[in-house]
């Protein structure tokens, strides 16, 4: 990646009621990167046998780059050949700013009393650019293609406010009324050149067969907004807001929705009898409500070209236009016309306190989060010509619970140890989907899936499992080698039990050393790669599988007794690893996330000079062998749920100076 970027700001202050001012900001990033998942060179690289020397065996046959050389196979690319020949590029420009004006009239108001205006016009605008080269002789892409796609969007925002603040006595209020103005405008466009004429050209001028495609969308959100908040002696706060949208999103008679929210906050410590009290210093008692409106997006039915293919191909068999002979079918998801925005009621209550002077600070918060009318692509029957309807589909609930404890361990004027904890936990259970579904795939392969499924907690895996003896548990086996069930079974929660962060930092007169640990309990993942290596024997765990025979425990399917056949352990170990369970596991872990040590040099006149130095992801306990249960995180695989291919985590080291003056 290489990127750089340019930051400008201006405030002025004209006089005692006007003040304006504008900031601006754009970056240029330019990013190449390696494939994922199916597409990935991880596959090659994780599988290879140990004494395969992947750099120093040639990629290619000699006299004929396009014939790839691999230990085992041309179905996946061999990764040093694909650095030679395909891209995977990006490039971005962005610009991003605002300009203000902010009047306040006075109007002979008293001392005690504000009332400002403020007028705000934003711009978001960027360019993304991307382009995927395969190169003639790529696996599953024999002839070559090249794919140039991007986005161009540009977000206009216009905010105006008028904010009133007041004093009476021992109350305080504030006010404030606003409108916001939110214009989308984007546009996607897709070239797709396939066949290259020859090797060494990648580009679409060298393309034998073309496709492409172009998608502009606009869209504006107008909302009416205001706030009121009361306080009473610095002890009673009362806030209450409200909020109506209008979304252009949504169906005409679902445009307009409604959202408020309250809350109240009582700090039972500035009562007489509790102030100057050295054991609880500070005490605050808070609950909320709250609702929040989410709109969706809706189509009247339209037409597409349509695109034929499935796992079973590694692209598309038909692509249109057909010698020149386009054709168009309606689209396969059906849009509610009745569709309604997804609305979530969140009530939340906490209590915050400090003790002895500030050294110890505790606070907890539990809420309820109740959604309903989620908009979720329900599955339909084929006979009514679409495949899937997008509609109100989903209510779910969530309890969680939060608790931060801040310790000052030990305070000197030479030296000081502090530790924090943050713990968090989440239970997500869908209540309920729409008539007729019990479940909703979120993502996956055909099997296994991670899905939403009616009555359960969510997110959950799904694939076969091992068939098991009813009355002992035990594995049901067929001629002595493990099988799998005929249909999906639930293989699992993904959310974690909880998680809990920890920051531990002390001094020693001039040295510090601060460090940041996570540990995370339970949650189920389905990692591909780990079940691939040990499909191909590549794991420490298959070494006993290698070669030589087994007597498996198990039940005899035929039989209904203990197992006495004798199979081959390879023979056993690859039908084992065939069974998604086998390749679900839990995601607990302790990780030392980062760590840094700072040095204060003397004071040098007017300056104070710090060296420091840090490692980031450098210690790792896992229950999942051989991978961090967080390296999936963010490669789009629903939450990092679902592994396959994907790239390591790194670790990271630096230092620097500090001059502060």
């Amino acid at each position: 990646m290489n990127r750089w970027s340019a930051r400008g700001l201006v405030d002025w202050t004209i006089d005692k009621q006007w003040k304006t001012g504008f900031s601006g900001n754009y970056s240029s990033t330019k990013i190449t990167s390696a494939p994922g998942a199916n597409d990935g060179i991880m596959n090659v690289v994780y599988s290879a046998p140990s004494e395969y020397d992947l750099k120093g065996i040639p990629v290619h046959v000699p006299g004929d780059p396009t014939q790839q050389v691999l230990f085992r196979s041309t179905s996946f690319n061999n990764p040093y050949w694909w650095a030679n020949n395909n891209e995977y590029l990006q490039h971005t420009n962005r610009f991003f700013g605002n300009a203000y004006v902010e009047f306040s009239p006075g109007l002979g108001m008293a001392d005690n009393m504000k009332l400002w205006f403020r007028e705000q016009a934003g711009i978001d605008m960027y360019t993304s650019n991307y382009s995927d080269i395969k190169e003639v002789g790529s696996a599953g892409q024999t002839q070559g293609g090249i794919e140039n796609y991007g986005v161009s969007r540009n977000v206009f925002n216009n905010l105006f406010t008028a904010n009133f603040t007041a004093e009476w006595g021992e109350f305080n209020f504030d006010a404030m009324l606003g409108n916001e103005i939110n214009q989308d405008n984007s546009r996607r466009w897709d070239y797709i050149g396939n066949n290259f004429n020859f090797y060494g050209m990648p580009v679409i001028a060298n393309a034998t067969s073309f496709s492409s495609s172009e998608y502009n969308r606009h869209s504006r959100t107008v909302g009416f907004f205001g706030s009121a908040g009361l306080s009473w002696r610095s002890m009673l706060f009362l806030t209450v807001t409200g909020r109506n949208d209008y979304v252009s999103t949504m169906p005409r008679n679902n445009r307009s929705f409604f959202y408020p929210s309250v809350s109240l906050g009582w700090v039972f410590t500035e009562l007489p009898s509790l102030k100057d009290n050295d054991v609880l210093t500070f005490g605050k008692l808070r609950a909320s409500y709250a609702q929040v409106g989410q709109a969706g997006t809706f189509y009247e039915n339209y037409y597409y070209v349509p695109s034929y293919g499935s796992g079973m191909y590694q692209y598309n068999p038909v692509t249109y236009p057909v010698k020149g002979v386009s054709s168009y079918v309606p689209y396969y998801v059906v849009y509610d016309k009745n569709l309604k925005p997804q609305n979530t009621e969140n009530i939340e209550a906490g209590a915050d306190f400090r003790l002895f002077r500030d050294r110890v600070r505790l606070e907890y918060t539990i809420s309820y989060q109740n959604v309903t009318d989620q908009i979720f692509s329900v599955p339909t029957a084929g006979s009514s010509g679409y495949q899937y309807k997008m509609t109100n589909a989903g209510k779910m609930r969530t309890w969680s619970h939060e608790l931060g404890i801040n310790v000052a361990i030990l305070e000197n004027k030479d030296y000081d140890l502090n530790l924090g904890i943050n713990f968090t936990k989440v239970n997500n259970k869908v209540i309920e989907l729409a008539e007729g579904v019990e479940s909703i795939m979120l993502g996956g392969f055909v099997e296994p899936q991670i899905r939403a499924q009616a009555g359960n907690t969510y997110p959950n895996i799904y694939g076969t499992a091992f068939k098991r003896d009813e009355a002992t548990g035990q594995l049901l086996l067929l001629d002595g080698l493990p099988q799998g069930t005929s249909d999906s079974q639930d293989l699992g929660n993904c959310s974690p039990d909880f998680v809990t962060g920890f920051t531990l930092s002390g001094r020693y007169r001039r040295v510090n050393l601060s460090t940041t640990w996570s540990w995370q309990k339970g949650g189920r993942m389905y990692h591909g790669t780990n079940l691939t290596l040990n499909y191909f024997g590549a794991t420490k765990e298959s070494l006993p599988f290698h070669e030589g025979t087994m007597v498996a425990e198990g039940i005899d399917e035929a039989t209904g007794q203990p197992n006495t056949i004798e199979v081959s352990k390879q023979d056993y170990y690859m039908m084992y690893n065939d069974v998604t369970e086998a390749g679900v596991y839990d995601m607990s872990f302790f990780k030392l996330r980062d760590v840094t040590l700072t040095y204060k040099l003397p004071t040098f006149g007017k300056f104070d000079i710090e060296v420091f130095g840090f490692a980031r992801n450098v210690l790792l306990w896992t229950k999942l062998p051989n991978f961090d249960p967080e390296a999936s995180q963010g490669n789009g695989n629903m939450g990092g749920y679902f592994e396959r291919f994907s790239i390591p985590n790194t670790s990271s080291y630096g230092g620097g100076l500090k001059f502060t003056f």
